[in-house]
C-alpha cells in the first residue's frame, strides 16, 4: 500500500475517531470513570495512529540509520583525535557512542514518526466531514473483538446516554476503515493469522496499526460499559 494511500485511509479514521471524542465530551459525563478511559484510550490511539503513518520505507529507514552510524562513529573518532587517544580510545569511544545511541533510539525514533506522520495526516485530512456509510458485517480485527453495535444515526448532542448513543457506531466505523488498511498494508497473501501476527512482528507500521486496532476496541468497550450503566441506573 503507498504511502500516500496508507495516509488517507489513517486521516479519514482518525478524523472520525476525534468526531467520537468530540461527541464524548458533548455528552457531559466526561468525568464517569469509563468515559475517562475512553477517552484515554481514544487520545493514545491518536498517538500510534500519527505514529503509524510517519514510518518510513524499509529502504529509507536502512539509509537514515547508515547515515546516522557513520555520523556518529566519525564525530566521536573525531573527538577521540582531538583529546588526543589512541587507537583503543577511539574504539571505546565509538562503542560507547553507539551504545547510548541505540538506547535512544526507541525515543527518538517514536518522535521521529509522530512529526512524519503528523505531517502526512494533515495534508490528507478530508476536506469535508466524512459520510457515515452503513456498517456491514464485522471485519476481522488484529486486536480484540469489539463489543458490538451501539444505535446507528447521526451524531447526537444532548447529555448522558441520548448524547452517546451514537459514539460506538461512529467508532466501530473507523475500527472498520482501520482493519481494511491493516490488511492490505499487510498484503492480501497474510491475511491468515499465523502471517499476521509474523507481520505484526516484523513490519513496523502493521504493529502499530494492530495496536491502535486494540485501543480501539477498548475505546468502544468503554462506552458500551457507561451507556450499560445508565440504562441500569437512569437516575
Amino acid at each position: 500500500m503507498s504511502v500516500r494511500a496508507l495516509s488517507t485511509e489513517l486521516a479519514a479514521v482518525r478524523a472520525m475517531v476525534a468526531d467520537g471524542l468530540a461527541e464524548i465530551g458533548d455528552a457531559g459525563d466526561a468525568g464517569q470513570v469509563w468515559l475517562r478511559s475512553a477517552t484515554a484510550r481514544l487520545t493514545a490511539f491518536d498517538g500510534v495512529l500519527t505514529e503509524a503513518a510517519g514510518v518510513l520505507a524499509a529502504p529509507a529507514r536502512v539509509l537514515v540509520l547508515s547515515v546516522v552510524t557513520f555520523l556518529l562513529v566519525a564525530g566521536s573518532a573525531a573527538i577521540a583525535g582531538t583529546l588526543g587517544l589512541g587507537a583503543g580510545g577511539v574504539l571505546a569511544g565509538s562503542g560507547a557512542t553507539l551504545l547510548i545511541a541505540a538506547a535512544a533510539a526507541p525515543w527518538a525514533g517514536r518522535h521521529v514518526h509522530f512529526l512524519i506522520g503528523r505531517r502526512r495526516l494533515t495534508h490528507a485530512a478530508p476536506a469535508r466531514p466524512l459520510a457515515a456509510p452503513g456498517l456491514g458485517p464485522a471485519a476481522p480485527g488484529l486486536g480484540p473483538a469489539g463489543p458490538g453495535l451501539g444505535a446507528a444515526g447521526p451524531p447526537s448532542r444532548g447529555r448522558g446516554a441520548a448524547g452517546l448513543a451514537g459514539v460506538p457506531d461512529r467508532l466501530l466505523r473507523a475500527r472498520v476503515r482501520l482493519v481494511s488498511a491493516a490488511l492490505r498494508e499487510a498484503g492480501v497473501g497474510n491475511w491468515s493469522a499465523p502471517e499476521l501476527r509474523r507481520a505484526i512482528r516484523t513490519d513496523p507500521v502493521v504493529r502499530r496499526l494492530a495496536h491502535a486496532d486494540q485501543l480501539l476496541c477498548q475505546a468502544v468497550d468503554c462506552v458500551e460499559r457507561h451507556l450499560g450503566d445508565l440504562r441500569k441506573d437512569p437516575l
